[in-house]
C-alpha cells in the first residue's frame, strides 16, 4: 500500500522526501515572523490529479505481474478516475473542507484565504511541455523550502492537495488516500512543513448500479474529509510540535 501511494504522488514530481529534508537543512533567506497586526494569507491549492490503481492476483508475481494487472484493469481504472473527477472536483473539495472547518484544523482560522489554480493531473503535465516546465520549477521551489506564489506577506502559508488516489488491492480492499501538504512561513526562518496521506476504506465507491450513485458520492466525499481530519490530528500536529 505504501509503495503504491508514493508512486502515485511522485508522479506529479513534487519530491516529497526532498521537501521534508528541507525542514532540517539551512533554509533560504526568509521573511521575518509576522507581526500581530498583519493580515495573514492562506493560499489553497485544490487538485485535478486523480490517480487510480487496481491490484489483483497477478500483482503477487512481481513487476511483470503488476504491469499485467494494470493492463487488465485499465478500463476500470479510467472509469474510477472519471468518477472521482465528477464526484470530487476542485470546487467540491473546497466545499467539503469548509464543512469541516479546515482553517481551524490547520490553525489559521482567521486568515484570508486565496484560492490558487488546482495542482494539475499527471496526464496534463505529460501532454504540455510548458506546464511540465512550470511544474519542474515548482518542484524545485518546494524542495528548496521556498514559496510557490509571488506573495511576500510575512504571515503566509500554503495548503496543497497533491492527489486524490483510489487504491484497490486484494489484501487491503478499496481505499482513498489524499496527498496533502501544509507549509507555514509565518514563524520566521525555515517553514513548518507537513506532508502526508491517510487511507480510509471505500465500500460502495465506485457504484455498481444507478441506485448506488448517490451513496457512492457521499462515501467518497466523507472519506476525503476523514483523510484530512486524520492527517491534521496525527501528522500535522506532530510536525508543528516538533518546531516548538
Amino acid at each position: 500500500m505504501k509503495a503504491g501511494l508514493y508512486i502515485g504522488i511522485a508522479a506529479l514530481c513534487l519530491g516529497q522526501t526532498g521537501q521534508a529534508m528541507a525542514q532540517e537543512q539551512a533554509a533560504p533567506p526568509a521573511a521575518p515572523a509576522a507581526s500581530a497586526g498583519s493580515t495573514c494569507e492562506l493560499h489553497v491549492f485544490p487538485t485535478e490529479n486523480y490517480i487510480g490503481f487496481n491490484s489483483g492476483l497477478l500483482s503477487g508475481f512481481g513487476i511483470v505481474g503488476a504491469v499485467a494487472d494494470q493492463e487488465a484493469h485499465k478500463g476500470r481504472v479510467a472509469t474510477v478516475k472519471d468518477l472521482m473527477k465528477d464526484y470530487l472536483g476542485p470546487d467540491i473539495q473546497l466545499a467539503e473542507l469548509e464543512k469541516i472547518n479546515y482553517r481551524t484544523r490547520l490553525g489559521v482560522q482567521d486568515w484570508q484565504v486565496i484560492i490558487e489554480p488546482p495542482t494539475p493531473s499527471n496526464e496534463a503535465v505529460k501532454a504540455d511541455p510548458v506546464l511540465k516546465a512550470k511544474i519542474k520549477a515548482l518542484n524545485a521551489d518546494l524542495k528548496a523550502g521556498k514559496r510557490i506564489t509571488s506573495s511576500t506577506n510575512p504571515c503566509y502559508a500554503e495548503f496543497l492537495l497533491v492527489s486524490v488516489f483510489y487504491f484497490k488491492a486484494m489484501m487491503y480492499g478499496s481505499n482513498l488516500l489524499v496527498g496533502t501538504q501544509f507549509r507555514d512561513f509565518s514563524k520566521g526562518g525555515a517553514p513548518i512543513i507537513s506532508i502526508g496521506a491517510v487511507k480510509n476504506p471505500l465500500e460502495v465507491f465506485p457504484p455498481k448500479t444507478p441506485d448506488m450513485v448517490e451513496p457512492a458520492k457521499a462515501e467518497l466525499r466523507d472519506a476525503f474529509a476523514k483523510d484530512f481530519i486524520e492527517w491534521t490530528e496525527k501528522k500535522l500536529k506532530d510536525d508543528k510540535a516538533a518546531r516548538k
